[in-house]
């Protein structure tokens, strides 16, 4: 029995050699650990039970938790980490625009007050600003912004 490669099933290109890293690719690195690591940090704080309630738990003081914000960034994070690890620098941009958007999102949803179901308060608080962080640094990273201001030619497929 043979297996299909992604290329061949999906269309996505895997990684292959030991080719430079980008600097796409280092953010995703980099952006990955920091979620994985806070996903895994946040179970300490919050436990497994209140899966989905609005809780007191708090990462730093700062940002609301409850197990399932913590499986919503160890996710994210592991998204990251492949696109770091496994897809090409074309791949890795795609999908920093993809986390980019999501997290856009839950920056909108997080301020309206929809998004109770992660523990995250309405309005000004300090979930909402990471989000938004989250949202522009990987759409930056993304859209190959900063790869035009260093001159470096575009990402191949």
């Amino acid at each position: 029995m043979t297996f299909a490669s992604p290329e061949d099933k999906f269309g996505i290109k895997v990684q292959s050699g030991r080719a430079p890293r980008t600097l796409e690719q280092n953010f995703s690195m980099i952006a990955g650990s920091i979620y994985v690591v806070g996903g895994i940090i946040g179970f300490f704080i919050t436990g497994f039970s209140n899966i989905t309630e609005m809780t007191n738990h708090a990462l730093l003081g700062v940002f609301m938790l409850n197990p399932y914000h913590n499986i919503v960034h160890l996710v994210i994070g592991s998204l990251w980490l492949i696109a770091a690890f496994a897809l090409t620098p074309a791949g890795t941009e795609g999908l920093n625009i993809a986390i980019g958007g999501v997290y856009a999102l839950a920056t909108l949803l997080g301020f309206m007050g929809y998004l109770s179901l992660l523990s995250i308060p309405s309005g000004m608080a300090g979930d909402n600003w990471l989000h938004l962080v989250s949202a522009l640094a990987p759409l930056v990273f993304g859209s190959g912004l900063l790869r035009a201001m260093g001159g470096r030619q575009p990402a191949t497929a």
